[in-house]
């Protein structure tokens, strides 16, 4: 029995250290220029065919990379859901969406590499393969969409120009923070300087998903002043 846990217990270790050893190569090089090699040497790890094992290809290292970061984003995208129910309003929703990463980037000592990652993944998405990341880790995403669908849709905007611009908004967003950590040194990254990003994100974000389009007259934002509060 303890010999059984101190196997499982040493097999998880060996993960943990190729995700982390994964997730700053890929940060660092750029996911296509590193080998699976190179994160088994950098790791450490002596056993050469231990990547293979566990994830089987660079795509695969990728999705757990993603996943590993995914679920605690998720959970703190949930939070700020919950919270943004007081105020209401398509603008809070967007705030809150968007509010997730940004906190995980200047929080989380491993926020920078992942929002390189991300940012990577977002331009070339091929990079994934076939590989999805877990469903599970995305209910927070499709909880904000549902309710910005469902505000932005009172204002008699097309479900399909809802989706497209939803999907523009998260491109701008990913690339503005990455933008930011780029160009930011890491004694400036401060939760004010993100709350400051955050904030003009998501304003420039929430007036983009409502704008009228050139054949319909302006929305009536007090028709949409309240998300639906599910």
């Amino acid at each position: 029995m303890a010999s059984a846990r101190a196997r499982r217990q040493d097999a998880a270790g060996t993960v943990d250290d190729l995700l982390a050893t994964a997730e700053r190569l890929f940060a660092e090089q750029g996911v296509e220029n590193v080998a699976l090699t190179a994160i088994v040497a950098e790791s450490g790890q002596k056993n050469r065919s231990a990547l293979h094992y566990h994830f089987g290809s660079r795509a695969g290292v990728l999705e757990a990379v993603l996943d590993r970061r995914l679920a605690p984003i998720n959970a703190r995208r949930h939070a700020l859901l919950a919270a943004a129910d007081a105020e209401g309003g398509v603008l809070a929703i967007v705030r809150a969406d968007i509010a997730a990463l940004g906190q995980t980037v200047v929080e989380e000592p491993w926020g920078p590499d992942y929002l390189s990652i991300l940012a990577q993944v977002t331009f070339h998405p091929q990079l994934l393969g076939e590989r999805q990341v877990r469903g599970e880790n995305l209910s927070g995403l499709r909880l904000a969409r549902a309710r910005i669908e469902a505000a932005a849709a009172a204002g008699r905007l097309p479900a399909r120009l809802i989706a497209r611009r939803m999907e523009w908004m998260r491109d701008s967003v990913v690339f503005a923070m990455a933008r930011w950590v780029r160009d930011t040194p890491p004694a400036q990254r401060t939760a004010a300087g993100m709350a400051t990003l955050v904030e003009d994100l998501a304003t420039y974000g929430a007036a983009g998903l409502l704008a009228a389009p050139p054949d319909q007259p302006p929305v009536d934002k007090k028709t949409i002043g309240r998300g639906p509060q599910t």
